[in-house]
This record gives C-alpha cells, structure tokens and sequence, in this order.
C-alpha cells in the first residue's frame, strides 16, 4: 500500500488548474461556484526530494502518535481516526489478515476488527459512522496467479462491513460479482449509505481483461439493506472519479468516453471527456454538464465542524510536506499528516522501471492563520526488498 501512495505522489507534479465554463440555470450556476473551489494547489512533493525541516515542539499529547506512527497512511472521520494493518500475508494459500482499528486523536484504540480473505481482496472506503461506529469495504480486485488462474475464476463479492463503537459487526453484506471500485464512495445521510463508484459491464467484460465501464450508485439503510441501486452509462468507458455531498444532493465528477446513453452529445471521439453530474437521493441525474470537477488527487482528507475537508480546502498555500493524507482539528491548533518523499532509493533492481524513493511521514501543527507551530517526521521507507 504504502508503494502505491509514492507512485501516486510521482503523478502530483501533473496537475494544474482547469478554467471552468459557465452554467446555464441556477442550479448549476451554484454546483460551479462549488466547483471552482475544488482546483488542488500547486504543491509539488517531488521538487525538492529531501527531508522536512523540524519546527517547533511537537505536543506532548502527541508523543505516542508520533512515536508510533500511528497516523501514517490512515483515514481521518471527524474526531476519529481509522487505520488498516496487514497482519499476515500467506502467499502460499493466497489468502491475507486485516486489521481496522479506530482511535482517537491522540491514538488512544477505541475499537478494532479483524477479518480474513483471499488475497485479491483489500480493504478500501474506510468512514466513521454517525453512532460511532466504522464502515469499510473489503473489495476484490482481480489478479493473475499464473497462465491459466485469474483470482475470479471461482467468483468474487466485494463486501460492505459495518462495526459498532466496540468493534462488534452489525452488517456484513457481500455484493456478488462486484469489485471493490464500484463502492469507492460513501456518505451517509439521513440514517442511509450513498455509494458510488465504476465498475466493468457485466454484459461486455472478458475474463483478463479490462473492459467497458460504468457507473453505480447504491443505497443503504442503517441495518444493511440495499434500498435501491442505479446504473449511470453509455456504451464505452464511464468512471466516477469523486463523488460528495452537495447541499441536499450528491456531486459525481466523471470521465466518460462515452458519445451515448448518459453521455450523449458527448463528441468523445473516443477521447475522455470530463462531466458533471448532480444527483439527487433516488439517484437521479437533476442536472449535468460537459466540464471538468474535482481533480483526483483533491481528496478528502478530513473534517471540520462537521464539513468535509479536501486537500484543496485544508492545506496552506505554503505547504510543503509531501502529499496530505489526514487532517485534525485540535482546536488551539490542526495537524496535517503527510507523506514526503527524502531520496532516491539506491539498489533498485533492474527489472524494475519505477523510481524507488526513501519516505517520511510528516506531522504538521499549524494555528487557524495557516501559521506552521511544529513539525516532526518519523521514517516510512517501505522494505522494498521484502515486496
């Protein structure tokens, strides 16, 4: 996991700020205003290459966090923080052990839960509940074992688990023939579970292959009943590439190659082309339209009062501790939690063609000015070798 997010890191570097284009109602006169504040900044984590600079006195009632790593890699929901460990990998029986664990602020377990699958599965669209609780996916993605042995010769169902406060299962509902990718999203809303995400066309995929996509959308309510569920289509590649509240509705950013079905008058050619689309709790297209949203890398990273925080509305313009993956407000003071790349790892194989690179975690401490108070980093260099 933790090479994945270096090789995400890389792709930084690409991204600038798309002009927007007008809308022609009010409805999406205001989804643009929105819009316009979703562009990421220019934060480059792979100019310099090198450590941070320590700053400051790291609180006190930090110390185990930071001692312990504890925030790398991990999700923050409000005033939680959710965290995945990999506690064993048996390759021989291709099957894997995971372990969520939420805590709080300061690091302290309030609840953990551990569960086995194969080892195509991983755990992704981690979310703190509204009673306290925690909700993952442990979603299937497809792999080769060798010539003649996909992981999804014998089926596959990605699965929705929903945890108390104490770690105690209350739902876990497995969605056949469905990868991980398509439950990407979750919100929660009026005791239901939106999500969304892309997944392949049952009626156009072939075994090895990547094939034509679409878009899902499903409900939940709180007892782990699917409510209702909808495609979104053409005939060609659709992706979903975020998905977030907007007032009494849903925002979907969307890639579609496409020139038919939802996407008609697209003039894809073939080409990507970027879309809007707002959908309302039936799942209902109210309004689109052909133009770019939220930029991939501008995920959430956290809350404050009760407001979904991206990286694009929590990180200082000045910035510069790698990539932001967490975001907690403290109230005299917030914390961003990021990943730095330090240096070019020296013995890379050559077999492989990608960059290695030595890692930090970086723990950031700012005042409500976006003034830096402390900053500390602990080493994260995955083991390479062991990979």
């Amino acid at each position: 996991m933790r090479k994945w997010a270096v090789m995400i890191a890389v792709l930084i570097c690409f991204v600038t700020v798309l002009l927007l284009c007008g809308c022609k109602d009010e409805s999406l006169k205001a989804t643009e205003e929105i819009h316009s504040q979703w562009q990421p900044r220019e934060y480059d984590a792979t100019t310099a290459v090198q450590p941070v600079t320590h700053v400051g006195a790291v609180p006190t009632a930090l110390d185990g966090v930071v001692e312990r790593n504890l925030f790398a890699e991990a999700t923050a929901c409000g005033d939680r923080v959710l965290r995945v460990d990999v506690l064993e990998m048996d390759e021989g029986n291709r099957t894997c052990t995971h372990r969520v664990t939420m805590l709080d602020p300061y690091g302290a377990e309030l609840a953990q839960y551990t569960c086995s699958s194969s080892d195509s599965y991983h755990i992704r669209t981690l979310m703190g509940t509204e009673d306290g609780g925690f909700l993952f996916v442990l979603g299937f993605s497809d792999k080769q074992y060798d010539k003649d042995t996909w992981a999804s010769d014998g089926g596959f169902a990605s699965r929705v688990i929903k945890c108390d406060a104490k770690g105690e299962v209350q739902f876990d509902v497995p969605f056949d023939q469905t990868e991980g990718r398509a439950l990407e999203f979750c919100y929660e809303k009026n005791g239901e579970l939106y999500f969304f995400g892309t997944m392949q066309a049952p009626e156009t995929k072939h075994r090895g292959v990547y094939s034509s996509t679409d878009i899902l959308c499903t409900v939940m309510d709180g007892a782990g009943n699917v409510l209702r569920s909808k495609g979104i289509a053409g005939s060609d590649f659709d992706s979903v590439t975020m998905a977030e509240p907007f007032g009494d509705r849903f925002i979907l950013s969307v890639s579609s190659q496409s020139d038919d079905g939802d996407f008609s008058g697209s003039d894809s050619k073939g080409f990507p082309v970027d879309w809007v689309l707002e959908i309302d709790d039936s799942l209902e297209i109210v309004n689109k339209e052909k133009r770019s949203g939220r930029d991939f890398m501008d995920t959430k990273i956290g809350e404050r009062e009760g407001r979904i925080l991206f990286r694009s509305d929590a990180v200082p313009e000045s910035f510069d501790g790698g990539v932001p993956y967490v975001y907690l407000d403290y109230g005299e003071y917030y914390l961003i939690v990021s990943e730095n790349q330090t240096g070019i790892y020296e013995n890379i194989p050559a077999a492989v063609s990608a960059i290695w690179y030595y890692t930090e975690t970086v723990y950031s401490g700012y005042d409500s000015h976006g003034e830096l108070l402390f900053r500390t980093s602990v080493d994260s260099t995955p083991n390479y070798m062991a990979e």
